[in-house]
């Protein structure tokens, strides 16, 4: 051991874990955001400042990997690793890396889910030496001087084979006893690698003070480390801090003081509000949804920015329940009070706690609409082992799964009520951000944040494109590693696996191997955890793995010479199985309706077409790997052709032969039928039919969705150089061009579909590309007639139409979330023609007969008819 000042060279490690994972100490949901998101590890800070010679490291925030944190234990006596519920797997084996670099290390593990079962923790590795209980900072001081582990208090520590505890340490009464974090956050952190969405940046947070008076059933930190007495500093002492923290930090914009309840003590956060004031800084912090008018207006007076609100539900009932503490009518004033101040709001909501149902997150969605704070936050009730919220659940039956976040480290829901599915929690959440965010007032709210300051505008662009790519990649319902108290409900059926074999010289559809296109009908079944090609080849073509990468679920490859064992290490035998014939390829809904009976009774049945078996179901794959133990001849042959099943007949256009002409010609029609759009504007449907011609042509080259998309976006600028033009013949030339380039549009996209290389990045591509020519369009117009007509005024037509579009915009808005789906549809399909490229024709017309001024009339007076026509067509039937 290498004593240094008295003590041993400690090194304070928040661990790596899944990318982009917020589960630092400090974080209270331990996930990863919706935008990457990162808190200060103040809880690892604070005993970092207490032992001398130390040194902390923030792997998440610092893009650190268990490569680059694994030389480290070389260097070090002693490791205090923080952990968290839905990180602890993570955090063991990180720790047992350590342990394997240098065997002399020690490990010990802080953070609230060691501390409410140290003994479960300290069982999970012997890489963990010890773990410390609730308020850890001047026991893990203790330690580090290297005192016997058996003097120190507040410890579970492994002895001779035997786990061992101290008594608890007593609750930390002076506060003031705690060193300043902000001198380790210079000494070992990276400020700008710590962002909130709702913060400016970069910013600084740390605690005044522990603890706090509500009695919230879910709340972690009061119920497991801090307590329920709210225990401050001085003011003084905290202003000496912040005083300390901007001659370190002269580029922090905000400091947020993270308080479980700031505002717990009106006279001391006034008193501190007036000291900050004196400092000239801006801050944030956590409020209670209580706090009185005057409060707040000294509070902003002195500098206060934002203030984070746990409002949690819209449903009264509900907050009684979690023991919130707050009146809904007590909400709504303070917020009322903040906006008059001019104090910003994040607030924050929870779906999923006990008495939540279907009703009552509409409750908290037009509630969170009608307060209208500037940002919000929705997360999913998360039972956090020592909570009262975990005990109900355990009790009650509550647990539906056992880990709280996915494999990406995203939030899901672990409760499941009899009246409410955790599928549907989770689902909620998205609608809940939909339905707050996509309103146009919030819309232009944040356009207009984001024109005032520059520095905003590119932050909440990376924002909303990690949120849309956030809510694209998620997956409610997809497995995680246990980390809870063991299932209270029985297992899931396994998930169907899909089985493709393919031959060597495979059949194509519409440019498309047929096995490809088998196995991507097949993965949009639900439940289906693989897919795997037998195939005769060694290897699989490159175009089948770009293919093949946007399908559903995982899938791998086995090559048909390894026979049985290939085919038992590829599957789980006691899972179910679809074995489809080589060279068919089944319709997806049909797929669907002919093995819904199979499943549910469990039922081997093999499906016939024309005399030829084309698919069989097995309900356990132990049965097709015994056959292929013995099988002989082609194995695609003979899977399907088990004597023991049920033979039942498929309908003629449900499953496509492709080694059958008229048959692969009938699959390409489906393909090429599927195309067409219910939501194809009246006219553009004639561009559908020349796409669709064009992209039969296309899909035998090899050209790529974007290079079409980047050849419509040059005729699309093309184009509209020409029309801005004064002279006619050029500009209808111009119109031509971007007539052909809405043809060239639909291209991209039906190429990318046939072909089966969709991507999130080629549909932002063709997003992008629309909204440039569709501004490029108009720009063109406006141009156009102010050379043509220059003594002519346009205001009054572009002012009609303004406020036509915004009319229109809060129409769509209003309708659309506020009607139940069956008649949101309707809205959604006009909505969509009316907003496709279908005026181009309309601009073709007047340019032709040189009167494109009336465009602008046009356009005027049919957004006001869109939306009348909306409020029209929701109107209630009349009573007969």
């Amino acid at each position: 051991m290498t004593i240094e000042h008295g003590y041993l060279k400690t090194l304070f490690l928040h661990p790596p874990s899944y990318e982009g994972f917020d589960g630092g100490a400090g974080a209270r949901y331990q996930a990863r955001r919706e935008i990457r998101s990162f808190w200060y590890p103040t809880w690892l800070a604070q005993p970092a400042a207490l032992v001398p010679g130390s040194r902390l490291v923030d792997a998440p925030p610092d893009d650190l990997t268990l490569d680059d944190v694994r030389p480290m234990a070389a260097d070090y006596d002693l490791a205090i690793l923080h952990t968290s519920t839905p990180s602890f797997a993570h955090d063991v084996r990180v720790a047992e890396a350590l342990k394997a670099e240098n065997p002399a290390l020690r490990i010990g593990l802080v953070g609230a889910h060691v501390a409410v079962n140290p003994v479960r923790a300290l069982s999970a590795s012997r890489a963990i030496d010890f773990v410390a209980h609730n308020e850890f900072d001047f026991t893990i001081k203790e330690v580090a001087e290297d005192r016997p582990l058996e003097t120190v208090l507040g410890l579970s520590f492994r002895s001779n084979g035997t786990i061992r505890h101290t008594p608890d340490r007593p609750v930390l009464e002076d506060m003031d006893t705690l060193p300043f974090v902000v001198d380790v956050y210079k000494r070992d952190l990276v400020v700008e690698h710590y962002a909130i969405g709702y913060l400016l940046h970069p910013y600084v947070s740390l605690y005044t003070g522990r603890g706090c008076r509500s009695k919230c059933t879910f709340c972690l930190w009061p119920q497991t480390v801090g307590g329920h007495r709210y225990r401050t500093r001085s003011v003084e002492h905290v202003a000496d801090e912040i005083a300390l923290a901007t001659r370190h930090f002269p580029q922090v914009r905000e400091y947020f003081f993270d308080d479980d309840t700031l505002t717990d003590e009106l006279p001391r956060v006034e008193a501190l509000a007036r000291r900050l004031g004196k400092l000239g800084v801006t801050w944030s912090c956590n409020a209670k949804a209580n706090v009185p008018y005057e409060s707040l207006k000294v509070m902003k007076d002195n500098g206060l920015r934002l203030l984070l609100v746990g409002y949690e539900s819209g449903n009264q009932t509900i907050l009684n329940n979690v023991k919130k503490g707050i009146r809904l009518d007590m909400a709504r004033l303070f917020t009322r009070h903040a906006k008059t101040l001019g104090i910003k709001i994040h607030g924050t909501f929870i779906l999923g706690l006990p008495g939540e149902a279907a009703d009552t997150i509409q409750e908290s969605i037009r509630f969170a609409c009608d307060i209208n704070p500037d940002t919000i936050q929705v997360s999913i009730a998360a039972p956090y082992p020592g909570t009262e919220l975990f005990r109900q659940a355990v009790d009650n039956g509550w647990l539906s799964r056992e880990a709280l976040v996915d494999e990406r480290g995203a939030q899901v829901s672990a409760l499941s009520y009899p009246h409410l599915a955790s599928t549907e929690i989770a689902r909620s959440t998205e609608e809940f951000y939909r339905r707050f965010y996509f309103r146009p007032g919030k819309l232009f709210a944040i356009a207009r944040e984001m024109v005032a300051d520059r520095q905003v505008m590119r932050r909440r662009l990376r924002e909303g494109r990690e949120f849309l790519q956030f809510l694209a990649a998620r997956t409610p319902d997809a497995p995680a590693p246990a980390t809870l108290a063991p299932p209270v409900r029985p297992a899931p059926r396994p998930g169907l696996q899909v089985l493709v074999p393919v031959p060597r010289d495979a059949a194509v559809v519409a440019s498309v191997a047929a096995g490809v296109r088998a196995a991507s009908a097949a993965a949009t079944l639900e439940g289906v955890s693989r897919v795997v090609f037998f195939t005769e080849s060694e290897a699989l073509p490159g175009s089948w793995r770009r293919q093949l990468a946007g399908i559903r679920a995982p899938w791998r490859h086995v090559v048909s010479a390894a026979s049985a064992a290939g085919l038992a290490g590829a599957l789980d035998p006691e899972a179910p199985v679809l074995v489809i014939a080589p060279d068919t390829v089944p319709e997806p809904d049909e797929l669907r309706e002919l093995l819904a009976p199979a499943v549910s009774e469990r039922r081997p049945t093999t499906w016939m077409s024309r005399g030829a078996p084309v698919g069989t179901y097995y309900p356990a794959a132990r049965a097709l790997i015994t056959r292929a133990a013995h099988g002989a001849g082609a194995f695609g042959r003979w899977a399907v052709s088990d004597l023991d099943t049920v033979r039942v007949a498929a309908p003629a256009a449900s499953w496509h032969d492709a080694n059958d002409a008229s048959s692969r010609r009938s699959a390409e029609r489906r393909l090429f039928g599927a195309l067409r759009r219910s939501t194809d504007g009246y006219l553009a449907r004639v561009d559908r039919t020349l796409s669709i011609f064009i992209s039969r042509l296309l899909i035998r080259t090899p050209v790529t969705p974007n290079a079409i998309t980047a050849l419509s976006l040059l005729v699309g600028l093309g184009g509209a150089a020409l029309l801005a033009g004064a002279d006619p013949r050029r500009a209808l030339a111009g119109v031509a061009l971007l007539w052909a380039s809405c043809i060239l549009d639909g291209c991209d996209g039906e190429v990318a579909r046939l072909k089966l290389l969709m991507s999130r990045a080629g549909a932002r591509f063709d997003i992008a590309t629309d909204n440039v020519i569709h501004l490029a369009t108009f720009v063109a117009i406006a141009v156009h007639l102010q050379r043509l007509h220059p003594d002519m005024s346009f205001a009054t037509p572009a002012l009609i139409l303004l406020i036509g579009v915004l009319l229109s915009m809060a129409s769509v808005s209003w309708l659309i979330n506020r009607y139940p789906p069956e008649r949101r549809l309707g809205f959604l399909r006009v909505y969509e023609r009316i907003a496709s490229r279908d005026y181009i024709y309309l601009v073709m017309a007047l340019t032709a007969v040189e009167r494109l001024e009336w465009f602008v009339w046009s356009a005027a007076i049919g957004a006001h008819l869109f939306w009348i026509s909306l409020w029209w067509g929701a109107r209630p039937p009349r009573a007969r």
